[in-house]
């Protein structure tokens, strides 16, 4: 112990011996704690090469809060930390000048309070600076990376404070997670060292809960730090929000201690902490029987208790590892099996064979989706209101193309129903992108969020700015602070597929289903308004344009997704028409960014001349017109016509997706860049 000391003849106050952390018997030295400790006790006299910022990044569960306390033991340093939120503002990071109450007919005083941050600054302490990555405001993140700086200093209301030398900041955050933005980058690049913080290995595992609940069981305590191992990965790979962590990890061990079931305290101090959704569920299930992990809970024979909450359990569980096996009876159930109770809702006793399988909708015993019939009154409200709505997307389709050289082509908006197989293909199709999907939108759901706001709240006791006019009130409501930003999305889509014929080549067509699909999807988890159309031309003499509206945001309870499964190939396409449609429906969106992205095989062909030079000038033309008015246009070629399809949009707005498979996760990325 003090090998690690960075200032062995620093002599602490009372309170700072105070603040440095003593390590409990059940704390077992990490390959990470080493490391740093290592690392930073060997650069410590090196001027420039100090190492002073470290970054600790990983899931809830995984030690890092445990794993800067440590550092503050073998370094010798006090420990103290904030835990940043979403409002934070100057004052946070700086401290306040605050009134004092005195006597009546007395002067106010003000005084000064430092921040927690300030006093590590100052005095030289190990500061963990908790979820930065949750700020929304700019300016406060600029405060931080200045005081983070290696001979930086804090400019103060009373005076400028110095960074003490043996001051440590350890920034601890966890990845991706809701309201959680990617770590600033000038942050990130102060930081001299980074540990990715995954779950430790399963010696140590099993070590430290072994310290932590007194269980000496070896087998239960691997066998049970197998299975947390499995769920991690399990949630990682399908994009489920939830973490098994080491917490889930303890708990689960001391209640099985305690005497209740494995099984129920295997989904109540763990599963139901990483999701209650009915689908997560079953994927982790199917996960732990593919594994046979739930024959390896079963094949711990212990001594039987007298409390087994209503299921046949026999674990050794009382910590002693000499128990006898236990022989069970042929007449009776094995033992730790997968047996709901009458009192237990809400997880599957029976997984799905495969994770793609499982659907998110209602279903029978047979496992066929249930479909609640509508009343003839209803049935037939909303037949005329799916009627009226498609009589308005036509008349509206009309009224954008006038002045143009569509004007008087003869056009109809459809609005295609879903038949069962279509929805039956949709919930696959759904099912196998869900896992990307759920990523990216987990990962871009902080983005969501206006950085900045611009409207002040006044009459508060303490804020960020001073109204000395307030003075002669007596009320101490001289400050005013910042309004928490706004949090609706900031960007409208306009997906428009191109149905020619040749889009029915090389898989094309299938590939546009699927890329639907996913940004209708991600589009929906993320709240952003969405539309999905497709065209073509020349469908009969009198339809020179079809347009297919499968998804819009006017009217979601009419939209039918499934249909997305139903896009056809047909014959000709008229681009600049589809695009001057979806770029004025774009226009009537409330949102700041609006992205139209096109999904083209070829160049645009109709009849009787729409071709050449006229129908490429056109389509520019729209681009442009549109472009002005602040609609983006992005272009994803999928076919022979590539050079063709990249001049007219210009290669800033091209995209060459040469590997058809990668379409569907290239939108929904682009998608969430412009976020």
């Amino acid at each position: 112990m003090g090998h690690w000391y960075l200032s062995p003849n620093r002599r602490l106050t009372e309170e700072e011996q105070a603040l440095v952390w003593q390590k409990p018997a059940s704390h077992v030295e990490s390959d990470a704690e080493r490391r740093i400790c290592d690392a930073v006790k060997r650069n410590w006299n090196r001027g420039e090469m100090k190492i002073t910022n470290i970054l600790l990044e990983g899931d809830a569960g995984s030690g890092k809060t445990q794993l800067a306390k440590a550092l503050s033991a073998d370094f010798g340093l006090p420990y103290t930390k904030i835990t940043c939120f979403a409002d934070m503002d100057k004052s946070d990071i700086l401290g306040s000048i605050l009134p004092v109450a005195g006597r009546e007919n007395e002067a106010v005083q003000y005084q000064y309070y430092p921040s927690e941050i300030v006093r590590a600054y100052e005095n030289g302490w190990l500061l963990e600076i908790q979820e930065p990555t949750v700020i929304r405001d700019a300016a406060v993140l600029m405060a931080l990376n200045s005081a983070l700086e290696p001979d930086g200093s804090i400019n103060l209301p009373t005076r400028i404070v110095h960074r003490h030398p043996d001051f440590i900041a350890v920034i601890t955050t966890n990845r991706g997670y809701n309201g959680c933005r990617p770590l600033n980058e000038a942050l990130r690049d102060r930081v001299q060292h980074a540990e990715k913080m995954d779950l430790p290995s399963l010696k140590v595992m099993v070590e430290r809960a072994g310290c932590k609940t007194g269980c000496s069981d070896t087998e239960l305590l691997q066998t049970f730090a197998r299975i947390i191992i499995l769920l991690d990965k399990t949630a990682k790979a399908n994009a489920i929000k939830g973490v098994a962590g080491m917490r889930s990890y303890f708990y689960w061990v001391d209640a099985v201690l305690q005497g209740v079931a494995p099984v129920d305290a295997l989904y109540h101090k763990v599963i139901y902490k990483m999701t209650t959704d009915e689908e997560e569920i079953a994927l982790l299930e199917q996960a732990l029987k593919q594994q046979n992990q739930i024959s390896a809970l079963e094949e711990l024979c212990v001594l039987p208790k007298s409390n087994t909450n209503g299921e046949e359990l026999e674990l050794r569980a009382d910590g002693s590892s000499k128990a006898e096996p236990f022989e069970p009876k042929e007449d009776l159930p094995p033992s730790a099996a997968l047996k709901r109770r009458a009192d237990s809702e809400g997880h599957s006793d029976l997984p799905s064979e495969t994770t793609v399988q499982t659907e998110q909708v209602q279903t029978g015993e047979d496992g066929t989706p249930i479909y609640h019939e509508l009343s003839p009154e209803d049935a037939k409200q909303l037949q005329e209101e799916k009627l009226s709505f498609r009589k308005h997307l036509n008349s509206e389709a009309r009224e954008a193309v006038k002045g143009s050289i569509h004007e008087k082509v003869g056009m109809i908006v459809h609005r295609p129903e879903a038949t069962e197989p279509q929805r039956e293909a949709y919930r696959e199709t759904a099912q196998k992108l869900r896992p990307v999907i759920l990523e990216l939108s987990r990962k871009t759901q902080p983005l969501l969020e206006h950085e900045v706001s611009a409207t002040f709240s006044g009459n508060r006791t303490y804020g960020t700015v001073f109204h000395a006019e307030k003075t002669a009130s007596p009320d101490f409501r001289y400050f005013s602070r910042k309004n928490p930003p706004e949090e609706n999305p900031s960007l409208a889509v306009a997906l428009r597929i191109d149905q020619s014929a040749s889009m029915n080549a090389f898989g094309r067509l299938e590939a546009a289903k699927q890329a639907a699909v996913a940004v209708y999807e991600f589009c929906k988890y993320c709240k952003i308004p969405v539309l999905i159309y497709g065209d073509t031309a020349d469908r009969s003499p009198r339809e020179k344009m079809s347009l297919y509206s499968y998804i819009d945001w006017e009217k979601p309870k009419l939209n039918e997704e499934a249909a997305l499964m139903g896009i056809e190939s047909i014959s000709n396409n008229r681009d600049g028409m589809a695009l001057r449609i979806l770029a004025e429906k774009l226009m009537k969106a409330s949102q700041n960014t609006k992205l139209l992205i096109s999904i083209s095989d070829g160049q645009p062909k109709a009849m009787p001349d729409y071709t050449g030079e006229l129908a490429n000038n056109d389509m520019k033309q729209v681009i442009q017109e549109y472009g002005r008015k602040g609609v983006l246009f992005l272009a994803a070629a999928i076919g022979q016509d590539k050079e063709t399809i990249c001049d007219i949009y210009g290669p800033e707005r091209f995209l060459d997706i040469t590997d058809l498979r990668q379409l569907p996760v290239r939108l929904v990325q682009i998608i969430a860049r412009y976020l």
